[in-house]
């Protein structure tokens, strides 16, 4: 029973003309090589944490055949938002379509604490900025602390959870936790003290994969799991 990540799965079986395809022969046919991956290495036994960019849909109603295409994959998904995630609305909203839907193995992660065997999973969408500095002034700033309060519930959710049998905590944030600078963000920071052991993240391609940081930052680990990242092969991370 083991723990994976995919982020950045972009589909668009509803709206074709929004494959990610145009973006290069890295992403030929990235579909069917996520299902074949997936399909060789998950079982029904364990759990993929999908941090954001999941379809290219604008409204959740859209959503029922890349919903269909995820919950047909094995194992237990975990999904929170990314940056183009536009269909995302009130836990509510998407827990009620599922439903209407009969789609299962979906569930969806806001702030919330789902246990998963031994681990606590939380997660946000997170924020990427050139630096600190930089967003004096700008409706980036209110963006970005907000999400810093996000991280915060986070992590108090995690505190109200029964630790007992919690080895690992797990952040799933679709942002790098480092500015453009290759500076690390309050974020980072937050997830160290707070005591988040693995943070899983997305978001880079193609050139900027050259920003991805994987490695251990005061004590907590960080793995990209970026789609073309690693080749559309979820990665184990625990």
């Amino acid at each position: 029973m083991a723990i994976y990540a995919l982020a950045d799965l972009h589909l668009s079986l509803s709206i074709p003309d929004k494959s990610m395809e145009v973006f290069g022969s890295s992403w030929g046919d990235y579909i069917s090589r996520v299902r074949e991956n997936w399909e060789n290495k998950v079982t029904e036994d364990d759990t993929v944490l999908i941090p954001g960019d999941i379809s290219w849909a604008t409204y959740v109603t859209e959503m029922e055949d890349d919903f269909r295409f995820i919950s047909e994959l094995p194992g237990r998904k975990l999904l929170s938002r990314g940056n183009h995630d536009y269909w995302w609305t009130t836990m509510k909203k998407m827990e009620e379509f599922l439903k209407e839907k009969n789609i299962t193995k979906l569930e969806f992660v806001r702030t919330n604490v789902i246990p998963v065997e031994d681990a606590l999973i939380t997660g946000t969408r997170g924020w990427m900025i050139e630096s600190i500095d930089s967003i004096e002034g700008t409706d980036n700033r209110k963006i970005y602390e907000r999400e810093k309060l996000r991280i915060k519930m986070c992590l108090d959710e995690i505190g109200k959870a029964d630790p007992e049998h919690a080895k690992k905590h797990i952040m799933m944030i679709h942002y790098p936790p480092i500015t453009a600078k290759q500076d690390f963000t309050e974020f980072a920071h937050l997830m160290a003290e707070g005591g988040i052991d693995i943070c899983v993240y997305g978001h880079l391609h193609g050139k900027a994969h050259k920003k991805v940081f994987e490695g251990e930052f005061e004590g907590t680990k960080f793995v990209c799991a970026s789609a073309d990242y690693i080749g559309f092969d979820p990665v184990r991370i625990l």
